[in-house]
């Protein structure tokens, strides 16, 4: 009984003896995978950090904003396990244990498409969140409190465009549940543009009548606009502000149009 036991120390003992200079090698390989994909993760993260304030910079006067931090996390960390899983790969290969190898190798075999799946989410995020704000703007420099709900609209339907762009990437078969999903959109896109297209015909009226306004009237000219008389002494994008005996008077753009307006003499 003795004699099985030692034969069996022994035996684990030589095996461990014959590895060890793998599992050594094994060790430090999984040591410097680590490392470099830590490396790799700091430097994407800070990169697309940076490039995000490059972004906003320039993006300033146009009263935008682009938040990335989010997507930087989600990148870098996606790169980060892509790096260890192929460390991992690469140490059960010079272990040679071919259980695991044959499981690993089918997962980093699908890496290239995940990958670029995560770089079409990534994309349409950014996208997104562009087309958010974009039309955030345009809204608020026209008057229009629809505006935000359009934007939100517009930046879900990229994300989940872009979704459905990496899904199909992968392979997977979506397509019932993407039909009836872009029908579903479809209608509340064609409802919302609706809405959106009553509520900006009174702001788009001011807009166009403003600029005639400017073309015809002077600041400092007195006026008289329906019931309403005093001198202008602004013209915004919307409406024309009057000094009248009682105080000043916002009047919409669009009523110098639709109503008799004269030029008085002092």
């Amino acid at each position: 009984m003795l004699e099985s036991i030692n034969e069996v120390l022994n035996r684990l003992l030589s095996n461990l003896i014959e590895i060890l200079p793998d599992l050594i090698l094994a060790i430090g390989l999984l040591i410097g995978g680590w490392l470099i994909a830590i490396i790799v993760e700091k430097l994407v993260r800070r990169s697309i950090l940076y490039l995000n304030n490059v972004a906003n910079e320039n993006l300033k006067r146009k009263f935008l904003n682009v938040d990335l931090k989010g997507s930087a996390r989600f990148v870098s960390k996606t790169l980060f396990w892509i790096i260890i899983l192929i460390t991992l790969l690469a140490c059960i290969h010079l272990l040679q244990f071919d259980f695991l190898s044959d499981l690993l190798s089918r997962v980093i075999a699908f890496l290239p498409s995940i990958f670029v799946a995560v770089v079409i989410i990534f994309a349409g995020v950014i996208s997104a969140r562009l087309a958010d704000d974009l039309i955030k703007s345009a809204a608020a420099r026209t008057g229009l409190n629809l505006g935000k709900y359009l934007g939100r609209i517009i930046r879900y339907l990229i994300l989940f465009v872009a979704i459905i762009v990496a899904v199909d990437h992968l392979g997977i078969n979506i397509r019932f549940l993407t039909n009836l999903i872009i029908i579903l959109i479809s209608a509340l896109l064609f409802g919302a543009a609706l809405a959106f297209g009553l509520g900006a015909q009174t702001s788009v009226s001011n807009i166009l009548a403003s600029y005639y306004v400017r073309k015809s009237y002077n600041l400092g000219d007195k006026v008289q606009i329906g019931e309403v008389t005093g001198v202008i002494v602004k013209i915004t994008d919307h409406a024309v502000l009057l000094e009248t005996s009682t105080g000043n008077v916002m009047i919409p753009a669009k009523e110098f149009n639709e109503s008799k307006a004269a030029i008085l003499k002092d």
